[in-house]
């Protein structure tokens, strides 16, 4: 089997590991190998190749990691870019912990209440924590 051939099958192989996880670290090893394939197929030796491959997965890895540390938001930059924050919703009914499901968007959502005293009426949405809208009275 040829050296084209074994880098393609590792290439293949990250690339379905890459597919479970979810990152894209895998991705740009897998990629690596790929282009190590490439130099393989250029006739290149042995160790060209490897490090062909060692140098696109590093750099590769490390421009992800410096981008994605760049794009880590402050929790007052994640509030402005919410838009659902300001919106109103309808409360009809508070269980006695403060929790409500609502009608948002055309659908439920769960909802907790910030006000010492939930009352049923309108509220405002002041957060969002997954599903749940934290909410204050209007």
């Amino acid at each position: 089997m040829s050296d084209t051939s074994l880098w393609l099958i590792l290439a293949g192989l990250l690339l379905i590991a890459e597919l479970t996880t979810g990152t894209f670290y895998i991705l740009l090893i897998s990629l690596g190998a790929a282009l190590g394939s490439l130099v393989a197929y250029l006739g290149q030796p042995l160790e060209i190749q490897i490090g062909s491959a060692a140098v696109f997965a590093v750099l590769s890895c490390l421009m992800l990691q410096r981008a994605r540390k760049g794009s880590v938001n402050t929790e007052q930059d994640r509030l402005h870019n919410n838009l659902d924050i300001g919106n109103s919703v309808q409360v009809e009914q508070w269980s006695p912990n403060g929790h409500a499901q609502v009608q948002y968007r055309g659908a439920r959502w769960s909802a907790q209440c910030l006000d010492e005293q939930p009352a049923p009426g309108e509220h405002v949405i002041v957060d969002l924590q997954g599903s749940t809208l934290k909410l204050k009275l209007k």
